[in-house]
């Protein structure tokens, strides 16, 4: 993987660096093939019914992310769709304990681990104390996120999470965006959303991903930081901070009536100003 500030990519700031990896080269890990395998002779490849299923690029994508994960702590994946990712994590024997939460449960969802827990819940409304996980991860999730409680969301995964938070986006998705896409991400949201993350950029024809990787209670975030995460260590301060200016951003909107509406914003962005 190489750190670089791209400047070919007309999307990407030249004061936005990224480590950039080209994901149909990245390998699939043993673990991610033999979850795969399992999954296929299961329900077949491909399967009768598409939903929730893994492509080629999505096992080399999560094969990449359970790479970079700290191991030895409890990890949390919000948003497990049908399991193979939480059954990789599960598998890897990195983490003491491997928790998903998803509001709905695939078709497909299953778990061939025994150790690995799943349980119903709203990422804008976690039910775990303040930093009860090491590892949160939370994949191909955000774009699927209504806008009404969207800041409630990226709220709660940090702060349940209490040293590595993994984050990933489809990056700057052609126009007309999926059925199931509820926003689009290019640079500058990525900027703005996740100021202190160390971002990688995993490319492939036509949409790329973004992985954005914020880290607490430590010295330096990765590598393949931005400029502005490689100055200083990412604290909870920080945190605290943004969150306060967005939860006043939300008290200035709270008459309109689509805010009114969504009070789960309201109370996600207030369970970080506890700290």
């Amino acid at each position: 993987m190489t750190t670089q500030s791209i400047a070919s990519n007309t999307h990407i700031p030249l004061d936005m660096k990224v480590g950039r990896v080209d994901i149909r080269k990245f390998p699939v890990s043993p673990v991610a093939a033999s979850v795969r395998a399992d999954y296929e002779a299961q329900f077949g490849e491909p399967p009768a019914e598409p939903g929730g299923w893994y492509h080629r690029d999505d096992w080399r994508r999560v094969s990449y992310v359970t790479d970079v994960l700290r191991p030895g702590g409890d990890l949390l994946d919000v948003g497990v769709g049908a399991g193979q990712f939480l059954n990789m994590l599960a598998r890897s024997g990195k983490f003491r304990s491997v928790v998903g939460i998803d509001k709905v449960r695939f078709k497909k969802y299953t778990e061939f681990e025994p150790n690995m827990t799943r349980l119903d819940g709203d990422i804008a409304d976690l039910q775990f104390e303040d930093d009860s996980f090491d590892v949160v991860t939370c994949m191909e999730v955000l774009e699927h996120v209504p806008s009404d409680v969207f800041v409630a969301g990226l709220a709660e995964l940090r702060r349940v999470c209490r040293s590595q938070l993994i984050m990933s986006l489809p990056f700057c998705e052609p126009e007309p965006i999926s059925k199931t896409h509820l926003r689009r991400f290019e640079a500058a949201d990525i900027l703005r959303l996740f100021p202190g993350a160390s971002y990688t950029l995993l490319d492939r024809p036509r949409m790329p991903w973004v992985i954005m990787e914020e880290r607490y209670n430590v010295t330096s975030p990765c590598p393949a930081g931005n400029s502005a995460a490689t100055a200083r260590s990412t604290t909870r301060d920080d945190y605290d901070a943004r969150i306060a200016r967005l939860s006043a951003q939300v008290e200035q909107l709270k008459n309109r009536k689509v805010i009114r509406a969504a009070n789960l914003l309201g109370r996600g962005a207030r369970g970080w100003l506890r700290h």
